[in-house]
């Protein structure tokens, strides 16, 4: 197992957190870096957007038959549902 390393931050009263210097320069985050934030059970999670993506590609296709596409699905699904939607 892993050491995690742990940074203590504080919340401003306009709501934000400051990434602390340390974890930008290790992560190599650009000035202007996007994240995404999500809640897992209480516990707050951050990651950088294309991390994310890359996680939930990976997910996907490890998920999915390999003869699958998983964006010609989606799109199937999302037609069929906005025809349904039409239908009513």
């Amino acid at each position: 197992m892993t050491a995690k390393a742990a940074y203590e931050v504080r919340m401003n009263a306009q709501g934000r957190v400051v990434v602390p210097a340390q974890v930008r320069e290790r992560l190599n985050v650009p000035e202007g870096g996007e994240f995404v934030l999500y809640l897992d059970g209480e516990r707050i999670v951050m990651e950088q957007k294309g991390e994310a993506r890359s996680r939930l590609f990976a997910l996907g296709a490890r998920l999915a038959p390999g003869d699958v596409n998983l964006t010609d699905e989606f799109i199937h699904d999302r037609r069929e549902a906005a025809r349904c939607e039409g239908d009513e």
